[in-house]
């Protein structure tokens, strides 16, 4: 019998011993999640920038080699509009559900004013966090700019009333 309980003395650890561990975790995780959560969002910043640069070689691709100097239209339907130009580099900007989209879930938007017949520049706009376009968690780049965080308001050129989004 003394052996019995011997052996079942050293079987495990007390309820002390147990809340211990679990309220040592509990602190670490306290401490750490808000460090953690900062990392998420530099890491999603720094996606939408890498998106947008992306978008922004295209463009001037297209702008460049296939549009004699005109950037694409703000057009989701149109043949040189930007979805059929983001589609042919392999850039699912579909124009509907389903179409690229932020970090944040969000649709990217494009926007050129057409000057004449042409559109001689462009900016590319990620919502950011808060999902809403010109506030100043905004990422956007534009044809003179690489990709930033900031309110694209202040862009040259600015965002304007004739912006496509990459699900309309």
């Amino acid at each position: 019998m003394k052996a019995f309980l011997k052996k079942r003395g050293q079987a495990g650890f007390t309820l002390v011993e147990l809340l211990v561990v679990v309220a040592i975790i509990a602190i670490l995780a306290a401490v750490l999640l808000p460090q953690l959560m900062g990392y998420t969002t530099k890491a999603r910043e720094s996606r939408a920038m890498s998106d947008l640069a992306t978008m922004r070689s295209v463009v001037e691709a297209y702008c460049a080699d296939e549009g004699r100097g005109s950037y694409p239209k703000p057009d989701n339907q149109a043949q040189d509009g930007v979805a059929q130009v983001m589609q042919a580099h392999g850039i699912k900007w579909t124009g509907a559900q389903g179409g690229v989209t932020d970090p944040w879930g969000s649709p990217y938007w494009y926007d050129a004013p057409v000057t004449g017949a042409n559109c001689l520049s462009f900016i590319i706009v990620s919502p950011g966090a808060d999902k809403q376009l010109g506030t100043d968690d905004d990422i956007y780049c534009t044809n003179s700019q690489a990709p930033v965080k900031g309110n694209p308001a202040e862009a040259q050129p600015p965002l304007g009333d004739t912006r496509v989004s990459s699900a309309q």
